[in-house]
């Protein structure tokens, strides 16, 4: 009975590998394989070197962006509040202009009250009870910064007065208020109720009258 032959497999080492695994490139030329140029790897550039002045200049340039961000803040701060406190007495200084205007018809009321018994025979106590009342009320507004608008024989201010129509005229000033329909009234120095009034206009001229 005749034996096998073993056949013994050899690994390759690392070294060996290194040594005859690449061929050079005569050899790849002779074999018609295209020889593989070693990689070469470009040498690390150095890095710069960083020296204490230059670290004293970079703490010191973060410090003033620091202090620059504090100071823009502190200045944002500020101006929050001041604006808080103005809003805050602007509240305060008008904290009473819905009553105001709520009251003022009321004032109107006693107005075209007193209007109409001066046109008739009503009893001179009951008119005279009635002013009282009427003076005593306007006493209340002027006592909390309330005071009536002038109009009539001003010219026409957009702020304080409300145009209700024009009347051509030649014995005023385009402008001028010739009659004020509704009292305006204003809470301090903000206007609660313009003015309804009735204005001056440009005199109509012969053409406008003979077509009228």
């Amino acid at each position: 009975m005749s034996k096998k032959k073993e056949h013994k497999v050899h690994i390759a080492t690392d070294e060996e590998v290194r040594q005859f695994g690449g061929a050079t490139p005569s050899e790849a030329a002779a074999s018609g394989e295209e020889a593989v140029e070693p990689v070469k790897t470009p040498p690390a550039e150095p890095m710069p070197a960083v020296t204490p002045a230059d670290e004293l200049q970079t703490v010191r340039r973060e410090l003033e962006e620091t202090q620059d961000k504090l100071l823009r803040a502190r200045a944002e701060t500020q101006n929050l509040l001041r604006r808080t406190a103005v809003e805050k007495s602007e509240a305060i200084r008008f904290a009473n202009e819905a009553f105001v205007k709520a009251l003022l018809p009321v004032v109107d009321d006693f107005e075209r009250t007193l209007n109409a018994a001066g046109e008739t025979t009503a009893s001179g106590a009951l008119v005279q009870g009635v002013r009282l009342v009427y003076e005593k009320l306007l006493k209340i507004l002027k006592d909390n910064h309330v005071e009536p608008i002038e109009a009539a024989g001003k010219l026409f201010d957009p702020v304080f007065h409300s145009v209700m129509m024009q009347q051509p005229t030649a014995e005023h000033a385009p402008g001028t208020v010739l009659q004020e329909v509704q009292k305006g009234y204003c809470l301090r120095e903000r206007v609660v109720r313009p003015a309804q009034v009735i204005i001056a206009g440009a005199p109509a001229t012969n053409e406008e009258t003979e077509l009228s």
